[in-house]
């Protein structure tokens, strides 16, 4: 539960905090159009798209959403043909806010390469020309900026921004005082741009940004990872994490790591599987585990019991694995040493999977967890005409699928003597 928290709030505070794998730092130039809509003495007009507008701006992106910006700007205005002559020129420097509205909304999820900027604020500015003392002004800014991506570098800005002017004391013909009251003049500027972005690593601009539906799967694929390592599935008191030898049966004795410290004895008689000639009947250290009594252990007081031993045998598996475990092998040994002692036994090897995949998967699993445990008896010299394999998936299943315990009994090898 610890490490659960623990991945949690760190995913929430990087997920807020600058990200160090992308540049911060860019560099922006324009040159356009502008269009002084208020205030104009009568008579007097400026051209609807008039040259020239030029600018300049330094942009840092605190993340890939948000940003500042400082920004400077000229503009030159003249008369509309047919109205009176004048010539006005306006400098301003500005300090904005900027939104990546392209990363905001998600755009990289659909285009790779084009984007939008929002950005607002506010600055001083300077109207000046002919005979007036310089009117100095305030003024707000707000604009789009849809960008084109050229390269890593580079990229192309169209930018769209209107400025709201206070204590503007003239008119753009400079004919007239003015002394209105708030916002006492507009200014529309439109302009075509390049940025150029700084250092090695992609621009915040640019960086892919993960959908949420797509951060809460990985959060939730990275706490699952973190609960599997913290379960006990082959019941040995060692956890998953830790566990360097999964899937060892219930009652086997392990070290710190769950590596196997006994051998199996799978008929509980102290004498280990692997030298036991009677691997599935209780016998004496004397017998080399058999019991004490004459004739064959194919003999028909005996061959049911073991027989019946045998298809009460599992072997298990770590979750989406087909590996053997060493304990398992112990298991498979005592298999291939009946069979060898009994060659009319045919073998058929039965593989099942929990439900943690698809039904096509889990059918392809179980097959090659029954495949894996019929090549280890051909290794130990039980020939393959003997023995046949059949994968059922999640189709036959042992304990309910409920609970972690549930799923790990459902991930095995059965046997069918014929």
């Amino acid at each position: 539960m610890k490490r659960i928290v623990i991945l949690f709030l760190s995913y929430t505070f990087t997920s807020y905090c600058q990200d160090t794998t992308y540049n911060h730092f860019s560099v922006d130039a324009e040159f356009g159009l502008n269009n002084p809509i208020y205030p104009m003495t009568g008579g007097y007009d400026a051209a609807t798209l008039n040259l020239w507008h030029v600018g300049l701006g330094f942009r840092y992106s605190i993340n890939t959403k948000f940003g500042v910006r400082l920004s400077g700007g000229y503009d030159n205005f003249r008369e509309r043909a047919g109205t009176p002559e004048f010539s006005s020129e306006y400098y301003r420097v500005s300090l904005e806010g900027v939104a990546n509205l392209g990363n905001i909304m998600d755009f990289k999820e659909w285009t790779r390469h084009i984007g939008l900027l929002f950005h607002m604020g506010a600055g001083y500015s300077v109207l000046n020309g002919g005979s007036i003392s310089p009117n100095h002004i305030l003024h707000g800014i707000i604009g789009f900026t849809p960008q084109i991506k050229l390269s890593e570098r580079f990229s192309i800005n169209i930018d769209g921004s209107v400025l709201a002017n206070i204590y503007q004391n003239y008119t753009y013909d400079l004919r007239t005082t003015w002394n209105g009251r708030g916002i006492d003049g507009y200014l529309i500027n439109l302009s075509l741009g390049v940025q150029y972005n700084f250092g090695r690593k992609p621009h915040a601009d640019w960086v892919m940004i993960q959908g949420k539906n797509e951060q809460i799967e990985n959060l939730r694929q990275r706490v699952e990872k973190l609960e599997n390592q913290q379960r006990d599935d082959d019941g040995d008191g060692v956890v998953n994490w830790l566990d360097e030898e999964p899937g060892t049966p219930a009652g086997t004795i392990v070290d710190t790591k769950g590596r196997t410290l006994a051998p199996r004895d799978s008929d509980g008689d102290n004498i280990p599987d692997d030298v036991d000639d009677c691997p599935f009947e209780k016998g004496s250290a004397a017998m080399k585990g058999c019991p004490e009594r004459s004739g064959s252990l194919t003999g028909p007081n005996n061959s049911q019991e073991v027989i019946t031993m045998i298809e009460q045998s599992e072997v298990k598996f770590e979750t989406d694995k087909a590996d053997l475990s060493p304990s398992f092998q112990q298991l498979l040994k005592a298999i291939a040493k009946v069979m060898k002692d009994n060659p009319s036994y045919k073998l058929h090897i039965m593989g099942h999977a929990d439900d943690r995949a698809s039904e096509e998967y889990n059918m392809a699993l179980s097959k090659e967890r029954a495949d894996a445990a019929k090549n280890y008896l051909i290794s130990q010299g039980i020939s393959g005409d003997r023995l046949t394999t059949e994968g059922f998936g999640e189709t036959r299943l042992k304990s309910p699928l409920t609970t972690v315990e549930g799923r790990a009994e459902n991930r095995r090898v059965q046997f069918d003597v014929r």
